[in-house]
């Protein structure tokens, strides 16, 4: 078994404030794509819906819940997301949150520095 990949999480707790955790995927060595080599995969999870977004250089969210269950990938730019207990995160090219605070405080999201950024992102059904 290898190193989990670990993601940050954006959640609502019992009270209705979104804080952040952590989302741990576990890893398996094995083959996935034949006659390649074996390497770390995790499960394949089921997702419904895909697509990107654009943000302008400056953008700054409302608070707001998360309008469906979803992971988002940074692909350019850098955001910053606060949580309804006032705990942030940046997350910049390469890195992942997943985000299932659909009811609740909600949270803040703003764009960084002078340069748009644009994200994938995977609906995950609800649950």
């Amino acid at each position: 078994m290898s190193t989990p990949l670990r993601f940050a999480h954006l959640y609502t707790d019992a009270d209705g404030v979104t804080q952040f955790g952590q989302a741990d995927l576990p890893l398996t060595p094995r083959v996935f794509a034949p006659p390649a080599s074996p390497f770390s995969v995790s499960a394949l999870e089921p997702a419904e819906r895909c697509g990107f977004l654009h943000l302008p250089a400056g953008w700054v969210g409302e608070r707001h819940p998360s309008p469906m269950r979803m992971w988002i990938f940074v692909l350019t730019g850098e955001m910053e997301f606060e949580a309804g207990d006032g705990e942030k995160h940046r997350i910049a090219p390469g890195s992942a949150l997943l985000l299932e605070d659909t009811h609740g405080s909600g949270h803040l999201s703003r764009v960084l520095g002078n340069s748009p950024t644009t994200l994938a992102a995977v609906q995950l059904p609800e649950g």
